[in-house]
C-alpha cells in the first residue's frame, strides 16, 4: 500500500475562516518528504530521517511568506499521515496548500481526506454526520455511531443470519429499525406545522416559541400569505416550526395561494398543531379530512387550545387531549414543547445504543427487517452484507 506510484494528498480539515486555527491533513508516501523541504524547526535541529507516530514539533513553514506552525505524526504506517496545525486565516490556509501542492501533493476534500485515512465507511459517515450535527443531545448519539455502535450492531446481526440464527437477527433488526426515524432527523429537522383558522394566534405561537418576531401579527384574517419557517431546539431535538395561511373556504385568490401552500406542507409535516382559539367559538374545530401525508399515512395531529388567558367562548373539554396555551403571557408553552417531543419522539435512544444515522442506513434497516419478518431470510443477509461492506469514500 506504501508505494510511490500512490498519491499522497493535502486537505484542510477545519472550517474556513478568518482567524483561530487550522488543520492541514497530509496523508501518503510523500508526506514526510514534503514536509521536511519546507518545514524548520524552532530549535533549529534537523527532523529525523523518517518519522515516529505521536511525535510532535513546533517550527516554521517558509516560502514566499512563513507562518508558524505545530506539526504532528498520527501514523507511519501503513502509509504515513501528518496534521499541521497553523494559523486559520483564509489567505494563509490557501498559502499553506499551495505551497504543499508545489511539493507534488494532491488536493482533496476533507470528505475525501477521512475516506483515504479511514477504511471503515460507516465511521467515516458518522463523521461527516457529526460535522452538521447542531445540539449537544444529537452529537452524542452520533457520536456512538462514529465510535462503533451501529457496526458493533450491524455485525451482530450479520453473523445471527450466518448462523441461522433468525430469531435474533430478527431481533436485532427490530431495536435498529426502533430508531430510524430518529436516525433520519439527527441531521435533519423534525417538520411541526403551526396551522388553523384565521386569527387564531398562530403567528403569535411561532414568535413565542422562537422568542423573538419570526412572524408579522395583525388582527386582519389572512395576513400570512406564505410559509414562514423558523428553527429551534427543544430538549435538543432541532425543530423547524413553520407558521401558515389561515384555512378558510372564502378566500381571495392571491390568499386562496397561501392557503394551498399551508395545506401542502402540512402533508409534509412530522406534525401538525392544529390551533384554536379559545375566546371565539371555532369555525373550524378539525383539519379536513382529505390531508394526507405524501406516503399515504393520515397527518398526526396535537391540538392547541390558544388564548386560554381570556375568558372562554365554548367548552374545551369536548378535545382532552388539547395543550392550553397563552401566547400572549406564555402560560403552558412548556407543557407544549414536551408534547410536541414526546409526539415526535416518543422512545428516544439511550446513549451507546445503535441507531440508523442516515436516512439511507435507516430506509436499509427497514428494508432488512420487512425482508427478513416475510422469511426472505437471505434477502436480510444480503442488505446487512452490504451495509457491513460499506467502504469509506473515495
Amino acid at each position: 500500500m506504501n508505494s510511490p506510484e500512490m498519491p499522497t494528498w493535502i486537505a484542510c480539515l477545519t472550517p474556513p475562516g478568518q482567524s483561530a486555527l487550522a488543520t492541514l491533513g497530509l496523508y501518503g508516501p510523500r508526506a514526510w518528504e514534503a514536509l521536511c523541504k519546507v518545514f524548520r524547526r524552532r530549535s533549529r535541529d534537523e527532523l529525523p530521517a523518517s518519522p515516529t507516530a505521536g511525535r510532535f514539533w513546533l517550527g516554521q513553514i517558509s516560502g514566499d511568506v512563513a507562518d508558524e506552525v505545530v506539526v504532528a505524526v498520527k501514523q507511519t504506517e501503513p502509509v504515513p499521515w501528518l496534521e499541521v496545525h497553523g494559523h486559520g486565516g483564509r489567505e494563509v490556509v490557501r498559502f499553506l496548500t499551495e505551497l504543499f501542492h508545489e511539493q507534488g501533493l494532491q488536493l482533496c476534500s476533507w470528505e475525501d481526506f477521512l475516506g483515504k485515512t479511514n477504511p471503515d465507511g460507516l465511521s467515516v459517515e458518522a463523521a461527516i454526520a457529526l460535522t452538521q450535527a447542531v445540539t449537544l443531545r444529537t452529537a452524542r448519539i452520533l457520536l456512538d455511531q462514529q465510535q462503533g455502535a451501529f457496526r458493533r450492531a450491524l455485525e451482530a446481526i450479520q453473523q445471527a443470519l450466518e448462523r441461522r440464527e433468525i430469531t435474533a437477527a430478527e431481533e436485532g433488526l427490530r431495536r435498529l429499525a426502533r430508531y430510524a426515524a430518529v436516525g433520519r432527523h439527527l441531521t435533519q429537522p423534525w417538520r411541526v406545522v403551526v396551522a388553523g383558522a384565521p386569527n387564531v394566534g398562530k403567528s403569535s405561537l411561532v414568535n413565542a416559541l422562537a422568542g423573538y418576531q419570526r412572524s408579522i401579527v395583525a388582527a386582519t384574517p389572512g395576513t400570512t400569505r406564505d410559509v414562514v419557517t423558523t428553527r429551534l431546539a427543544l430538549d435538543g431535538w432541532v425543530i423547524e416550526l413553520a407558521d401558515t395561511a389561515g384555512q378558510r373556504s372564502e378566500a381571495e385568490a392571491l390568499e386562496e395561494q397561501g392557503i394551498r401552500r399551508a395545506r401542502a406542507t402540512i402533508a409534509a409535516a412530522d406534525l401538525c398543531l392544529w390551533l384554536l382559539d379559545a375566546s371565539a367559538p371555532p369555525p373550524l374545530l378539525y383539519p379536513p379530512s382529505n390531508w394526507k401525508e405524501s406516503k399515504g399515512g393520515e397527518v398526526v395531529v396535537q391540538y392547541v387550545i390558544n388564548k386560554c388567558d381570556l375568558p372562554p367562548a365554548w367548552d374545551a373539554s369536548s378535545i382532552p387531549d388539547a395543550v392550553r396555551v397563552s401566547a400572549r403571557t406564555g402560560a403552558g408553552l412548556a407543557e407544549l414543547c414536551a408534547t410536541v417531543i414526546a409526539r415526535l419522539i416518543p422512545d428516544p435512544p439511550p446513549p451507546g445504543v445503535a441507531v440508523p444515522f442516515t436516512a439511507r442506513l435507516g430506509e436499509e434497516i427497514l428494508q432488512a427487517h420487512h425482508a427478513l419478518a416475510g422469511g426472505d431470510a437471505e434477502q436480510a443477509r444480503r442488505i446487512v452484507a452490504s451495509l457491513c461492506s460499506t467502504a469509506a469514500p473515495t
